[in-house]
């Protein structure tokens, strides 16, 4: 094999010598090596290589409940660990007593380098607990399988459907229970803050805290005696500013010009005027439009064949928390009409017009036509037999005769005339009396 190295030896220049040389040499040792006798523990090293082995798992974990949030978690180190291997452990905590990989939705995962940790963390669903060993200076080692324990629940729980509210400093808690307690407490506590406080303003399924919150998540536990034994519930949730109750807001339209304004009044609280969007929810000719701006004014296209109909919500922006109010009261502008009803109602009426004034003026003609028609005297009967006697027929137009003479017409007269004498007149008193004077 020695014939390697000087064929190798010819691809060293003086310039690069210094580079190449020492890979060269390490190129040798491991050709002899392949072709040596102690080749058989070369072969053997390559799988240990490719194919880390475990580490071994933690042993003795156990559990101390130190206060109602806070678990103690403690372990030992695995068995038969070398004196040089350096490692950290990883603590899971699944909040239900199932382990499997098919129910975690939450887990509380904390990398650490004692055999002991801290979690505060809530019991009301039990508690699936595991431990892990990472290796940090091991060698050829990996994570080792988990140690797993389980913690059971609370005999019963407490409180169901709980729901928050917050607004300014207020804090309103509500719950449903399917168990009676005559004496269930319910309190509270930040992480930030070592002291448990107690909710004063208790009352049947709500109660209402008033405290000064800070944006972190808050740990909540109802406890009462269930058949002579004291039970705890612990429950985790988020921030107060993800259950903000916003104030119902009012809305407003104005038309200017061609278009309508949706103004919306809307008393800005402890939270930046960037932290609330504005969903405006409205109907154009009964089609239903939504949209979500920052501004407190949107504006549409008027049309004023169209009925608006509009309500407004304010949301809180992610960015601050979540929260929403109450939709506004609908407000309504214009009325629905159809496009085409003016022609439509020009074909109808100008008819219905015309023939309502033809009927009046046939019965105002009819009731005044002896004014405005007045009757033409009739010609007396002379004329009239004039007329009648001068009336030539055909006949009378081929007939020879020269003319035709006038024949009045026979008129009756009372035959019997009789005259009587004048009587001569009766001088009265009167007269007589005139006479003497």
């Amino acid at each position: 094999m020695s014939h390697l190295a000087p064929s190798s030896s010819l691809l060293v220049t003086a310039a690069n010598n210094r580079i190449l040389l020492p890979l060269l040499n390490l190129l040798n040792v491991v050709v002899v090596l392949s072709f040596s006798p102690f080749s058989f523990g070369l072969h053997n090293l390559v799988p240990l290589l490719l194919n880390p082995t475990e580490l071994p798992p933690p042993r003795n974990l156990t559990f101390k409940w130190e206060t109602p949030f806070t678990l103690r978690l403690t372990w030992k180190k695995p068995k038969d660990l070398e004196p040089d291997c350096s490692v950290n452990y990883t603590v899971n905590a699944i909040p239900s007593q199932d382990c499997s990989e098919k129910v975690i939705t939450i887990s509380y995962t904390t990398r650490v380098k004692n055999t002991t940790c801290k979690l505060n963390i809530p019991n009301v669903n039990g508690l699936c607990i595991s431990v892990k060993v990472n290796p940090e200076e091991c060698g050829n080692k990996k994570q080792s399988p988990p140690l797993e324990i389980s913690i059971p629940p609370p005999p019963v729980r407490l409180v169901k459907n709980m729901s928050f509210e917050y607004y300014h400093d207020r804090l309103k808690c509500t719950w449903d229970s399917d168990v009676d307690v005559p004496d269930l407490g319910l309190y509270y506590w930040l992480p930030q803050k070592e002291m448990v406080k107690k909710c004063n303003e208790m009352k049947i399924g709500e109660c209402v805290i008033n405290d000064t919150f800070h944006n972190k998540e808050m740990f909540y536990l109802f406890n009462g005696t269930y058949k002579g034994q004291p039970v705890n519930n612990t429950f985790r949730q988020n921030s107060s500013t993800y259950f903000v109750k916003l104030e119902k807001p009012k809305l407003t339209i104005q038309r200017i010009g061609q278009s309508l304004c949706f103004h919306t009044n809307f008393t800005v609280s402890e939270f930046g005027a960037h932290c609330y969007e504005k969903n405006y929810i409205y109907s154009k000719c009964d089609e239903i439009k939504q949209v979500k701006i920052l501004d407190s004014v949107y504006k549409v296209d008027y049309d004023s064949s169209c009925k608006y109909r509009a309500r407004v919500q304010i949301i809180l922006s992610s960015r601050c928390g979540a929260g929403k109010s109450d939709l506004s009261d609908e407000v309504e502008y214009g009325e629905n009409r159809d496009s085409n009803l003016p022609a439509l109602l020009a074909g109808i009426i100008i008819p219905l017009m015309l023939s309502c004034f033809l009927i009046v003026s046939l019965v105002l003609l009819r009731r005044h036509k002896d004014i405005i028609f007045p009757k033409i005297p009739e010609p007396t009967l002379i004329f009239k037999d004039m007329f009648i006697n001068n009336i030539r027929t055909a006949e009378d137009l081929r007939s020879t005769a020269d003319g035709r003479l006038y024949i009045p017409i026979e008129e009756i007269v009372e035959n019997k005339i009789r005259f009587e004498p004048e009587t001569p007149l009766i001088p009265t008193k009167t007269d007589m009396m005139y006479k003497q004077l």
